[in-house]
């Protein structure tokens, strides 16, 4: 193996490495914007309950730069309508 070899697969690792480290710090900041409450009901978080942590649905828009929180109540109320709309189209199709 030549020293340029070894010289590209250096580089490409410290680029591979760089952009890691970017999209982590890019996930990081998007973690600080967690709201405080349920987007649909506002019923209040806390972080520092571990079954809550565990147990609310966080879903992240990286294009818009936006963090929504739903609460388990919440969120199952969502799917079920989406389950019900996409049942009626696909109805309506056939």
């Amino acid at each position: 193996m030549s020293k340029f070899e070894r010289k590209i697969r250096r580089e490409q690792a410290k680029k591979k490495k760089k952009d890691a480290e970017k999209e982590m710090a890019q996930k990081t900041a998007l973690f600080g914007k967690i709201p405080e409450a349920c987007l649909a009901c506002e019923e209040p978080f806390d972080k520092k309950n571990k079954e809550m942590v565990t147990s609310w649905y966080v879903t992240v828009r990286e294009t818009e730069n936006k963090v929504h929180l739903y609460c388990p109540r919440c969120w199952g109320l969502a799917t079920k309508l989406t389950q019900q709309v996409l049942e009626e189209e696909n109805d309506g199709d056939n």
